[in-house]
């Protein structure tokens, strides 16, 4: 998509999320949104795109590092290292008594925790569909490194989400009770103003709130500019609010195959995910903005499976291969398209989706 504005010339799709801590994408550690990306959030939703070449520079890089078998088997000890600390610091946080920590304790707490989820993204963030498509288009010759990664991908995910439990839900939560703010208030710090809270100094109130209506953070090479307001609208208008129309939908082959029948469409954002889950029907076309293990039950029924993000790596992939569903994957817009009830032909064969009716 080309949108020319003072700070890109071209952005493409990379992601969309549940809200995300701004001080956690505002860390100068933090390298998954460091350089080339853009953040959108709003309505609880963070929208992710790379900027202009970024995305070559980035395949590039990860084409080089795991072609070296010595970096590609020390990438796998790093990850089997992450996944054991996150066990260990799991298990010491479900003794500790965090009522008890003083100030200064809960602060080093909080930071130690960032700083690892910090080198636990990194680390993650090597398997981004993105940083991978180079190795994608030789995937004959990667066959058994793609395999190895995906697993890699989607373990990392699941034990992910423990650390920020303990995050949010047990030291920021303690954080916010002492400091007398909401926890989801603490999500619109960056990181120097979350650093500052911990020496007293609140940030205003009104600024929150403005920040909780929708901000833009723009990752450029040496500088994050974070946008709210008036630019912050018209960016959103731009790319988000801008419908695209189409009679088909094309992406990357996941999992060969053919299927037809009616569309459900599952958002992550949406409360009652577990019974829209529930609720799907064997023999309909899920599409998703990427399937995660609380759509695994939906993955079962489905006669394909469609999605917005990912690469040979995602979880859609798995999972569709393991269920041998037909699946594709990086549409990139499937989910602003389709609507439940809509009727399409999947021919996962050539990553082509035709649209027979509209609801």
């Amino acid at each position: 998509m080309d949108i020319k504005t003072k700070y890109f010339k071209k952005i493409d799709f990379w992601a969309r999320e549940l809200r995300l801590p701004l001080f956690w994408l505002t860390d100068s550690k933090h390298n998954i949104v460091k350089e080339g990306a853009l953040v959108l959030y709003k309505n609880n939703i963070i929208h992710v795109y790379h900027l202009d070449d970024i995305e070559t520079k980035l395949s590039d890089r990860e084409y080089k590092f795991f072609f070296d078998k010595l970096k590609a088997a020390s990438y796998k000890k790093r990850v089997d290292e992450i996944r054991d600390s996150i066990k260990q610091i799991v298990n010491a946080h479900a003794r500790l008594k965090v009522h008890k920590l003083t100030d200064k304790e809960l602060e080093k707490r909080v930071f130690e925790l960032i700083s690892f989820l910090d080198d636990y993204s990194n680390t993650y963030s090597k398997t981004e569909p993105i940083a991978l498509s180079k190795i994608e288009a030789e995937e004959e010759r990667f066959k058994e490194l793609i395999k190895e990664l995906g697993e890699m991908r989607f373990a990392l995910r699941k034990d992910g989400e423990l650390l920020f439990y303990n995050l949010f839900g047990v030291f920021l939560k303690e954080a916010a009770k002492r400091f007398k703010l909401k926890v989801a208030d603490l999500f619109f710090y960056t990181f120097e103003e979350l650093i500052n809270l911990f020496k007293g100094k609140k940030v205003k109130s009104d600024k929150i709130e403005r920040r909780k209506k929708g901000y833009a953070l723009v990752c450029l090479k040496n500088r994050k500019i974070l946008l709210v307001g008036t630019e912050f609208k018209d960016l959103y208008k731009k790319i988000i609010l801008t419908k695209p129309k189409a009679d088909h939908l094309e992406g990357r082959i996941a999992m060969t195959g053919k299927a037809k029948g009616k569309v459900r469409v599952i958002l992550h954002n949406k409360r009652n995910i577990i019974k829209e889950v529930e609720d799907f029907k064997k023999g309909e076309i899920l599409v998703t903005e990427m399937t995660r293990p609380d759509t695994i039950l939906a993955c079962k029924k489905a006669a394909a499976i469609i999605t917005d993000e990912g690469g040979i790596t995602s979880h859609a992939a798995i999972i569709s291969r393991e269920l041998k569903i037909p699946c594709v994957i990086a549409t990139k817009i499937a989910t602003q398209i389709l609507k439940t009830g809509d009727m399409v032909e999947v021919d996962a064969d050539k990553g082509f989706i035709k649209i027979l009716k509209t609801k």
